[in-house]
């Protein structure tokens, strides 16, 4: 059963999905690997756990090198750069110095935005259309020739 799935109330091909201990609140790596192990065949419990601990790893060796990572239909997570700024303690309102930091930050994409929301995903467009290469790229490739051609005349004298 898909997030989207679950969010409009569906029920799972997978009863066993519906075991999952939703008092928590939250969607664990567990959870995940655990999804993953009932859902592809020959996928063992560890070989799953190793799957979501090596694509969880990436991301976040991904976010912590200042990268963004986008991924299809559901977000993307950006790292953003925050400077020194003053703060105030709530209890005594004494100035407190907020020192410089980067955050990480998720956009959900329109489509998780609607799924969410209980509408349906925007439809996809079409294949794009082919594009003419841009002038940019014939002007230097004709500059190349050029070059090689007065380079040949310089050589043959």
């Amino acid at each position: 059963m898909t997030t989207a799935d679950k969010l409009n109330g569906m029920q799972s091909d997978f009863p066993e999905d519906d075991d999952r201990e939703t008092s928590r609140g939250a969607l664990t790596r567990q959870d995940i690997a655990l999804a993953i192990h009932r859902r592809i065949e020959g996928v063992s419990r560890r070989e799953a756990k190793r799957i979501v601990d090596c694509v969880i790893d990436e991301m976040v060796s991904t976010l912590v090198s200042g990268e963004s990572l986008k991924l299809h239909d559901f977000g993307s997570f950006l790292v953003r750069e925050k400077e020194e700024r003053s703060g105030r303690n709530p209890r005594t309102g004494a100035p407190v110095p907020i020192e410089a930091r980067r955050v990480v930050v998720f956009k959900a994409s329109p489509n998780m935005k609607a799924t969410v929301n209980g509408e349906p995903p925007a439809p996809r467009d079409k294949a794009p259309e082919k594009r003419r290469p841009s002038r940019k790229n014939e002007t230097i490739v004709a500059r190349q020739k050029s070059d090689a051609i007065a380079l040949g005349d310089t050589l043959a004298e």
